[in-house]
This record gives structure tokens, C-alpha cells and sequence, in this order.
């Protein structure tokens, strides 16, 4: 296989940039042997004057295609993605518990979402974030507020469930983060349809929507640690 870089005329070798992204973007399966194929590709059409713009751009673009779905699959794109949500879902129920419970007064907008178990409408609300931030939010919070047990014998039976499944399928990592997606979402659809189904006072519609957010709370980082320590 030819060496551009020490055989040939700089101007005819693979642009500099291009073979930068292909050493980090590509399928580190055959990372050295695609690029060596495309620069020696590469220099027999420029010695030949063809077209080599189009050319390089496609097998560019194929490349880092093929190199960025091999990587969705590793399990450290999954461990990237799980720390992500961690650091993004964990601070945010976090504040929603706060507001919730210090709540004093609400806009009958915020109220009816409320009613009508609507949290993830109520996240897009400008006038929820203004209120928790700065008036019954995050300096609120207290431990006292995360002591929920039917929460955390959810997330007893989730690390329950997913020992069992480790131990007896040897699943990929996809797989278990797909098993335990069902987990975190199973008590808020459960929560919402049960609130949208019955005509509940709103004494009895608190701790549902205690449910709906504590359960994944306490379940993220379990999956998180699992995640870590089996794959």
C-alpha cells in the first residue's frame, strides 16, 4: 500500500484535514487500512486526472457514516449517554420536587397542568422555571423530600430485575439500557394515565406525582451504577 505523505507530491495527497477526522470518525475496526486505501485511490486518480473532489467527499462522508454507527453501539457511547441524562434528569426532578412541595401560590395555568399530571408540559413553561429558581426551588430542598418509599421499592425491584436479567440473558449494553428505559418511564405514563382517568381530589393526585417523578429518580443512578460495574 502506497505512502502519500513520503512518496508523492504534497498537492496530490488527501488533504491534511481529511485525514485528521478520518483518524478519529472512522470504524477503529479498519481505521488505518480505509484511510491507506483512499489515499492510494486518492493519488492514482490525481496521477490520472480524474475526478477526485466528488470522490473524496463521498468516501468521506461513507466513512464517518460507518465509523459513527459503530461507535452508537460501543459501551462507552452508552456510559456517555447515561452520565448525560444523570446530569441532566437527576438536577431537574430535583427543582420540580422543591417547587412542588414548597409551592404556595400557582398560576391557574401551572394548576391545571398540575391537575392534569402535564409535567413534561410544565418543564417548557417559562413561568414554572422562573418560579422554582427564584422562589421555591433549589433553596428549599430538603432530604425529607426525597424520602419516598413506594419510589424506592421501585428501584429496589428494578436492581432486582436487572441482576436477573444480567446474570441469566448476558445482554449488550444496548439492550439493558433499553430494558431500563421501561423502568424510568412506566411510573410517569402509569401516573398520567391514572390521574387522566379518574376524577381525583388534588390531596390524592400529590402523591401520584411524587410517583411519577421519585421513581426515576432513585432508579437512574442504580442503572447508572450497574451500567458501569457489568459492562
Amino acid at each position: 500500500m502506497l505512502n502519500a505523505k513520503s512518496t508523492q507530491n504534497p498537492h496530490q495527497s488527501v488533504p491534511p484535514l481529511v485525514i485528521w477526522l478520518l483518524t478519529r470518525l472512522a470504524n477503529p475496526a479498519y481505521r488505518q487500512e480505509l484511510i491507506g486505501d483512499i489515499e492510494e485511490e486518492y493519488i492514482q486518480r490525481k496521477q490520472a486526472n480524474q475526478e477526485t473532489r466528488d470522490w473524496l467527499t463521498k468516501q468521506f462522508i461513507f466513512a464517518i457514516w460507518d465509523g459513527q454507527k459503530a461507535m452508537l453501539k460501543t459501551t462507552g457511547f452508552v456510559r456517555t449517554l447515561s452520565v448525560i441524562c444523570c446530569l441532566l434528569v437527576l438536577p431537574t426532578i430535583a427543582l420540580f420536587v422543591g417547587w412542588l412541595s414548597n409551592m404556595r401560590e400557582v398560576s391557574e395555568n401551572l394548576w391545571q397542568l398540575l391537575l392534569s399530571a402535564d409535567i413534561h408540559r410544565i418543564l417548557l413553561h417559562s413561568e414554572y422555571w422562573h418560579t422554582a429558581w427564584n422562589e421555591s426551588g433549589i433553596r428549599h430542598l430538603d432530604i425529607g423530600m426525597f424520602i419516598h418509599i413506594p419510589s424506592i421499592i421501585w428501584a429496589l425491584v428494578f436492581a432486582f430485575s436487572a441482576h436477573r436479567l444480567i446474570n441469566k440473558t448476558i445482554p449488550t449494553a444496548w439492550l439493558f439500557a433499553g430494558f431500563s428505559l421501561v423502568f424510568f418511564l412506566v411510573p410517569y405514563l402509569f401516573g398520567y394515565a391514572l390521574i387522566n382517568s379518574f376524577d381525583l381530589y388534588p390531596r390524592l393526585i400529590g402523591p401520584i406525582l411524587a410517583f411519577m417523578m421519585l421513581a426515576p429518580f432513585f432508579t437512574l443512578p442504580v442503572f447508572v451504577g450497574l451500567l458501569f460495574r457489568r459492562f
